[in-house]
């Protein structure tokens, strides 16, 4: 193939951008967008020049269609991700990957009997000053690393409804403190609770890593102010990153310094990304176990927070 065929399955905020996106890239074919709406599926159908459907199955029988984008509400990954591995489709599926562990361990065991290709939406992975912050840590620019610290507020994006702040917002910090330290969690707490909302809607989140590493999670829906930002502390120097603006500080006893990164669309690296590694068979960056680690991780943090116990963490296993 020098073309992925590709079907987005939902065409709600997600869905649009991945519509937008695939069908810009190269080595992307676009074949097919899908919504159980089918007003919604043809408005974006004729904004972006594609092929629409409301017959789930119907896309999943298409032979120009290789591999499948869930954008659809969390508590739908699981079945419509199982029905795209069982037609025979690649799936990438938006974060979190699905709502409980069993169902990700289901997915991921699915994807490997299949000896298809199954990667989380995990989106943060993607941004060029993350990648540069991980090049710093690997190559001890830092020191000896030992914390991290993740503020991700802002109001509540109404188009949530199915989770709350810990699977929406929190996920993306305690997938990076996993991928920054390239270590694995061993022990979460959390103090979680709801203000306004009907679920979470904050969480203050510390987790313990296999080698001492800690890492404190700050998510809410409650901040007036949309904040994404990131500090990562060593012994010879810190880093303050911010995810929005794609900028780094490097701080030392000497000196700040700011790297130069040209900014660059994160969805459109994932996007590109999840293209190339199934066309060359090349790994992916984000692994369907990293997407059952940070669910299992986000369903620990709830149960931490209604026990007010420290919950420790055994190995993943699949069924």
């Amino acid at each position: 193939m020098n073309r992925l065929g590709i079907a987005v399955i939902g065409t709600g905020f997600w869905g649009r951008n991945q519509t937008r996106i695939f069908s810009e890239l190269e080595n992307a074919n676009l074949a097919c967008i899908y919504d159980l709406n089918p007003v919604t599926a043809k408005s974006v159908a004729e904004q972006f020049h594609v092929e629409f459907s409301s017959d789930l199955d119907n896309v999943l029988s298409r032979e120009d269609v290789n591999a499948v984008a869930v954008c659809t509400p969390t508590t739908t990954h699981k079945e419509i991700a199982l029905k795209a591995l069982n037609a025979g489709k690649h799936v990438l599926v938006e974060k979190p990957m699905t709502n409980t562990i069993s169902e990700a361990q289901e997915l991921l065991s699915l994807a490997n009997r299949r000896r298809l290709r199954l990667m989380p939406g995990h989106i943060e992975r993607f941004n060029p000053a993350v990648n540069h912050l991980r090049y710093l840590v690997d190559e001890g620019r830092l020191g000896n690393v030992i914390l991290l610290l993740a503020r991700r507020v802002g109001r509540w994006p109404e188009r949530i409804g199915d989770v709350g702040v810990v699977r929406d917002t929190a996920i993306h910090d305690i997938d990076l403190a996993r991928f920054i330290f390239n270590d694995d969690i061993v022990s979460v707490y959390a103090r979680i609770g709801s203000l306004k909302h009907t679920k979470e809607d904050y969480a203050e989140i510390m987790l313990q890593f296999t080698k001492g590493r800690t890492a404190f999670i700050d998510a809410n829906w409650l901040a007036p102010r949309k904040t994404r930002t990131l500090v990562v502390t060593g012994s010879d120097a810190s880093v303050q990153l911010d995810y929005i603006t794609q900028e780094l500080s490097v701080e030392d006893s000497e000196n700040i310094t700011k790297p130069k990164i040209t900014k660059q669309e994160p969805l459109r690296n994932e996007l590109n990304h999840f293209v190339n590694a199934i066309l060359n068979d090349h790994p992916f960056t984000v692994t369907g176990l990293d997407g059952l680690r940070a669910v299992e991780i986000c369903e620990l943090c709830l149960q931490s927070g209604r026990t007010e116990q420290t919950v420790s963490l055994a190995a993943p296993t699949l069924s």
